[in-house]
């Protein structure tokens, strides 16, 4: 379940749609950050562990299981990035 804060969202900027824009685009920043932290950490343990070489990963083709998922999952993340969008067109049915 998404968290949603409550009270006005803080204006840094002189435009709230930038203020909202930067928000999308430091939620992204710190997910990709995570996450490319988290894979080179896998990919180093299991090349010295002598289990999977870069180019097997780089080779790899993933079955329509995989591919559905990953589907699945890139539609849940791109809905927490676009949040704050979401958010006010909410605000904007509700009027």
């Amino acid at each position: 379940m998404t968290k949603i804060a409550k009270g006005k969202r803080p204006v840094y900027l002189d435009n709230p749609q930038i203020d909202k824009l930067l928000a999308i685009v430091m939620a992204l920043t710190g997910e990709v950050s995570v996450l490319h932290e988290r894979l080179d950490t896998v990919e180093r343990l299991l090349e010295v562990k002598g289990i999977l070489s870069p180019s097997e990963i780089e080779a790899y083709e993933p079955d329509a299981k995989v591919i559905k998922e990953r589907e699945q999952w890139r539609a849940e993340y791109i809905a927490r990035v676009l949040r704050v969008v979401q958010e006010e067109l909410e605000i904007l049915n509700r009027s």
